[in-house]
């Protein structure tokens, strides 16, 4: 019997995201000193010389960006074989996401809930177990269709959605930052939809994770026996990398207010791990436990909230 496909090699299958556009400023402080720090497999990495964050010199926006998610699906070549492994992954996923949620923002089991980003609306459905009105916002066509049995769910992003401006008591974006071509503007449309003293919980990638300046200097000194450590570090699907030191810059330019930012351990290690190679597996466990005596991670969980006064 074949062994399933290690999850670097589905990285690596799923392809790049869209580019064609050119990055000239970047996406927080808009500056133009972005240097080149690292050759991925199709782009560049840069970083931004004013402010550290860190971007692709390509992206894309609009029809390109919503036809490459239509088919590429969330966690494309980590789940299982089987429909069934994939769906006990994807539920497993939200029911930690939805935990996540309450310890940061307590129990509070009624409300509006917003998920953008909401895939094929496992948190959605989560949510709704919980005693809380769903919405979703997904760019993917598939998802979408996929999630709209389950709440009101709109294809496309914030920008365009239809819902009503300060309905939302907390709004959830999973893993969705890091592939947006324009956070500040998606963030800005967020924020118009959430009510007054409404919370928002994402997690994102940090960059201030301790262990990327040794790995940064291995992808420069020896690309190809990392590359698919590269690969999973700086995903295809990426186009900003921000930090716990300036995603607070990030949430108050759009009038959020940062209450609590805490390390996260990734979903490789919590919901995949078993996937990988031995050696890897090893290496990811490992590297866990570092973590866990650092105080530190690859992702971080954020708490914002808009500033008035919650019902």
């Amino acid at each position: 019997m074949a062994s399933p496909p290690d999850p670097a090699d589905g990285i690596v299958g799923r392809g790049f995201a869209p580019g064609g556009l050119q990055r000239v400023a970047c996406v927080l402080c808009g500056g133009t000193d972005l240097r080149r720090t690292v050759r991925l497999r199709e782009r560049w990495l840069l970083t931004c010389g004013e402010c550290g964050v860190r971007l692709t010199d390509t992206y894309a926006e609009g029809a390109p960006v919503a036809d490459y998610y239509s088919d590429v699906q969330a966690h494309h070549g980590k789940l299982g074989d089987s429909l069934a492994q994939s769906e006990g992954a994807l539920r497993a996923i939200a029911r930690d996401q939805a935990d996540e949620m309450e310890g940061l923002c307590g129990p509070r089991r009624f409300g509006r809930f917003l998920e953008v980003g909401c895939s094929r609306g496992h948190l959605l459905q989560e949510m709704a177990a919980r005693g809380w009105d769903v919405s979703g916002i997904e760019v993917s066509r598939t998802s979408a269709a996929a999630a709209g049995s389950i709440g009101g769910v709109h294809c496309g992003t914030p920008e365009d959605a239809p819902f009503t401006a300060g309905s939302f008591d907390r709004v959830g974006m999973f893993d969705v930052l890091a592939h947006l071509p324009d956070p500040r503007r998606t963030l800005e449309a967020t924020v118009r939809l959430m009510a007054p003293g409404a919370s928002l919980v994402l997690s994102t990638v940090n960059e201030d994770w301790r262990l990327v300046p040794l790995f940064l200097r291995a992808f420069k000194v020896a690309p190809e026996r990392t590359a698919h450590l590269r690969d999973e570090m700086y995903e295809g699907q990426h186009y900003c990398y921000f930090s716990a030191s300036n995603i607070g810059r990030l949430l108050e330019s759009v009038g959020l207010t940062v209450h609590e930012i805490r390390p996260l351990e990734p979903l490789s290690t919590r919901f995949f791990v078993h996937q990988y190679s031995p050696r890897r597996r090893l290496m990811l466990l490992g590297m866990v436990q570092m973590d866990r005596l650092l105080r530190s991670s690859r992702k971080m969980l954020v708490l914002a909230k808009k500033p008035g006064r919650a019902f």
